[in-house]
This record gives C-alpha cells, sequence and structure tokens, in this order.
C-alpha cells in the first residue's frame, strides 16, 4: 500500500530547512524518510506542491541467532 505526501512549495524554498520539513511531513503521514522508499517524488509548477508516493513496507525483527 503507498503513501502520498504533499508538500506546498512555499515550505521548502529554503535550502537550510527543506530536510526538516520533509521529515516533519513525513511523521505526520505516518512513515520515516529513512525506511520507507520513494516510489515517485513530482513537482507540479501549477499548484506549487510537491508529491511523494512511498512504498509503505513493513519489517519484521525475527531476532538474530545466538552464536
Amino acid at each position: 500500500m503507498a503513501k502520498t505526501v504533499v508538500i506546498d512549495h512555499s515550505e521548502i524554498k529554503n535550502p537550510q530547512t527543506i530536510t526538516q520539513v520533509q521529515q516533519q511531513k513525513f511523521k505526520e503521514a505516518g512513515v520515516d524518510m529513512h525506511k520507507n522508499e520513494v516510489m515517485s517524488l513530482e513537482d507540479d509548477h501549477k499548484k506549487g506542491k510537491r508529491i511523494i508516493s512511498l512504498k509503505n513496507t513493513k519489517y519484521f525483527d525475527m531476532g538474530r541467532g545466538r552464536g
């Protein structure tokens, strides 16, 4: 199942804060930008929006073998 994150261009126009803004938007959508794979990233310049589609993959840790 894919999740979509929409960010206004006005929020990401400052290169000093773009990472923090994206992290916050991903967190609000319930995904982690370091764990979820980006399927597509589109900039709609007419609407002033960045649309990011993410793969919502769940990882399970089955534990590690004892050596």
